[in-house]
């Protein structure tokens, strides 16, 4: 089914009054105004120069926090040069040199990137006593199933036979066991963010890049399965301002960090994008048993998206009660698409070239072509 923008909303499958685009006149989203905080804190960071990294470091600072990171020394933060000046770089390895650590105090420490319990049992023994809040970044993969809809932080997590693996593909059950080991450590000190698909400027996966930058290019774009299945994300910095809400407030437990605020269907989602640019486009509504014969593989080429149906059918559904409740916040759909389509549009041409997900584009004309011919 090809459908154009206009028949598409006339056929009242969405209505942008509803999208939550947040525009202000002349189509540019408003920015959030930043206060200081009542109270400054000593916040570590372990980690903090990937793609969340700077986005806390930044928002931790004009709250008026003192800022520590630590990692290798191996990135090169050049883009944030003049942020990481302003905070204190400690040298060190999660795997096995702490020792810039020891014998230090903070109010707070975000474990910004561990999966290993280990690492995070080596950093929580020397942190006990240190620091008063430990806030471990998990994510909604340590679910057990992921069939349901409607996931919240009491369903079952994912387990292993061998705690001690350290393999990547036992990345759910590593989670958390991580969890567990910050648990056990802070107890009421310990707090838990388990957030969905990130997004937002600074994305270094691509995973949901590929959507803004897609429809920014404008033509005839496939778009997977059912226009009505639900779809989450959460943006970056929405994700940095919760965390640093949540150590302000000493918000200690499990919090299902996704969004948007309401359910979004991926039609919405996909013309919500189609809103912030000018160029002729067209959707293509896919089935998606078609989609499996083609080998167009969810989640790593239709990024963001997962089938109806089968084990992975909840994976657009999670429940985010709790956390909006503890005061997670979100920007507009558009505010998002334009800072990832800005931040992308400077990156170099070489690293344009060579997206880490997405469609391929001669893979995406094949595939239509396929389809219309049926």
């Amino acid at each position: 089914m090809k459908t154009s923008r206009r028949n598409f909303i006339k056929a009242g499958v969405v209505n942008t009054a509803a999208l939550g685009l947040g525009l202000a006149h002349g189509g540019v989203p408003s920015k959030r105004k930043i206060s200081q905080a009542a109270k400054s804190l000593r916040i570590l960071i372990l980690g903090g120069t990937a793609f969340t990294g700077p986005h806390l470091i930044k928002y931790a600072l004009k709250r008026g926090h003192e800022v520590s990171i630590f990692n290798r020394g191996k990135t090169k933060p050049t883009v944030y040069k003049e942020l990481f000046d302003e905070v204190e770089k400690l040298i060190g390895d999660r795997n096995d040199n702490l020792e810039v650590l020891k014998g230090r105090q903070w109010d707070a420490v975000i474990d910004n990137y561990a999966t290993f319990p280990r690492w995070v049992r080596q950093t929580t023994d020397i942190l006990k006593g240190n620091a008063e809040t430990y806030l471990f970044i998990s994510s909604l993969s340590v679910h057990a199933s992921f069939s349901k809809r409607g996931l919240n932080e009491e369903d079952p997590v994912a387990t292993t036979d061998d705690p001690t693996i350290e393999d990547m593909s036992a990345y759910g059950p590593l989670k958390a066991l991580s969890e567990d080991v910050t648990r056990k450590a802070f107890g009421k000190g310990a707090i838990i963010v388990r957030p969905h698909l990130i997004v937002g400027p600074g994305d270094h996966t691509d995973r949901w890049t590929y959507w803004p930058v897609r429809i920014e290019k404008g033509g005839e774009i496939l778009a997977p399965g059912d226009y009505n299945r639900p779809v989450q994300y959460i943006d970056a910095r929405d994700l940095a301002e919760f965390e640093i809400h949540l150590i302000e407030q000493r918000k200690g437990g499990t919090y299902s960090a996704v969004g948007p605020l309401s359910e979004l269907s991926m039609a919405e989602m996909l013309y919500g994008l189609r809103a912030v640019v000018s160029n002729d486009i067209t959707f293509t509504w896919v089935d998606q048993d078609f989609l499996a014969q083609n080998d167009v593989a969810p989640w790593r080429e239709m990024t963001a998206w997962m089938p109806s149906g089968g084990k992975f059918d909840g994976f657009g559904s999670f429940e985010n009660k709790k956390a909006v409740t503890a005061g997670l916040a979100y920007r507009t759909l558009a505010d998002t698409a334009q800072a990832t389509l800005s931040w992308w549009n400077k990156l170099p041409d070489e690293r344009k070239k060579q997206p880490k997900a997405g469609l391929d584009a001669q893979k995406e004309k094949i595939v239509l072509k396929s389809w219309h011919s049926r």
